[in-house]
C-alpha cells in the first residue's frame, strides 16, 4: 500500500464486502469505534457496494442449466446398503461440481477486481467532499450495539449538508420512526428531519448549530416523527459533533 489511507480504505472495503473474517474483523471493528474516519471510510463502501447492487437484476436461469447441474451431481446412493458404495464412484460427479464452483468462484474474484478500482474512485471523490464529524452511539461500547456515522459538506455559505449512514442499527418497529435531534449546549433540542434505519439519509444543518459544543441525537418517535415539536420517547443514539 502507499500510505495509510489507501490501506484503510483497502481494509473498509474488505469490511464491507464481507471477506475481513474472524479475528482480523474484530480487530477492526475495535479500531473502527475509536476511529471516525475509518468508520466514515466503512460506511462510503456499504454504500457504493449497495449501490451496485441496486444496479443487478436478478436472472433466472433457464432450465437446461439446472439439467445440467443435476447431471454433474453424484448419483444417489441406493436406500438400501450405503457402506459399501465405492468412493471412487462419486470422484466424477464431485470433481465437475467442484470445476464448476471455482469457474463461478473465479468469475466473482474477477468481478470484484475490475468493480473495486471504481469504486474506489467513488469513494475517493465521497472523502473529498464530505467530512467525519459524529459517530452515534448508544453507550454499550461495542461494534455490533449500533451505530450512526455522520459527514458533512458544504453546500452553501449557511448550511452543511449531513449523511447519516446506520452501523448494526437496531430494528425499528413499523408503528414507530428514528428522529434526529441537533441539541445546542444549553439549548432545546431541534428536529432535523426522519431516519431510515437501512439506508443512508441526508439532512441540512444550519451552520450555526454545526459546532463542537452541539449534540446529535436519535429517538425513538411514533411513526412520522414526534408530535410535539421535542423528543418523546427514548433516545437510543447520541454523539457530539466534531466540527
Amino acid at each position: 500500500m502507499k500510505n495509510r489511507r489507501e490501506y484503510h480504505a483497502a481494509l473498509s472495503a474488505e469490511y464491507a464486502l464481507g471477506t475481513l473474517r474472524g479475528p482480523a474483523r474484530l480487530q477492526f471493528e475495535q479500531q473502527m469505534q475509536q476511529d471516525p474516519e475509518l468508520a466514515a471510510e466503512v460506511a462510503r463502501w456499504q454504500e457504493a457496494f449497495a449501490q451496485l447492487d441496486n444496479q443487478l437484476k436478478p436472472i433466472v436461469p433457464p432450465d437446461s442449466v439446472w439439467k445440467r447441474i443435476q447431471l454433474q451431481l453424484p448419483p444417489k446412493p441406493p436406500a438400501t446398503d450405503t457402506t459399501h458404495q465405492s468412493t471412487s464412484s462419486r470422484l466424477p460427479g464431485i470433481s465437475r461440481l467442484n470445476s464448476a464452483y471455482i469457474g463461478w468462484a473465479v468469475a466473482a474474484c474477477l468481478a470484484v477486481v475490475l468493480v473495486l478500482p471504481k469504486l474506489w474512485e467513488s469513494s475517493s471523490m465521497l472523502s473529498s467532499q464530505a467530512t467525519p464529524v459524529a459517530i452515534l452511539g448508544n453507550g454499550a461500547g461495542t461494534a455490533d450495539s449500533g451505530q450512526w456515522v455522520v459527514t458533512a459538506s458544504n453546500t452553501s455559505s449557511q448550511v452543511q449538508q449531513l449523511t447519516i449512514t446506520p452501523l448494526h442499527a437496531a430494528e425499528v418497529a413499523s408503528d414507530r420512526s428514528l428522529e434526529l435531534w441537533v441539541i445546542p449546549a444549553g439549548g432545546k433540542p431541534q428536529s432535523l428531519g426522519l431516519l431510515s434505519n437501512s439506508a443512508a439519509t441526508q439532512l441540512a444543518l444550519n451552520d450555526n448549530l454545526a459546532n463542537g459544543n452541539s449534540t446529535l441525537a436519535i429517538s425513538l418517535e411514533p411513526k412520522g416523527g414526534s408530535p410535539t415539536g421535542q423528543p418523546t420517547g427514548a433516545v437510543l443514539y447520541s454523539g457530539r459533533i466534531t466540527l
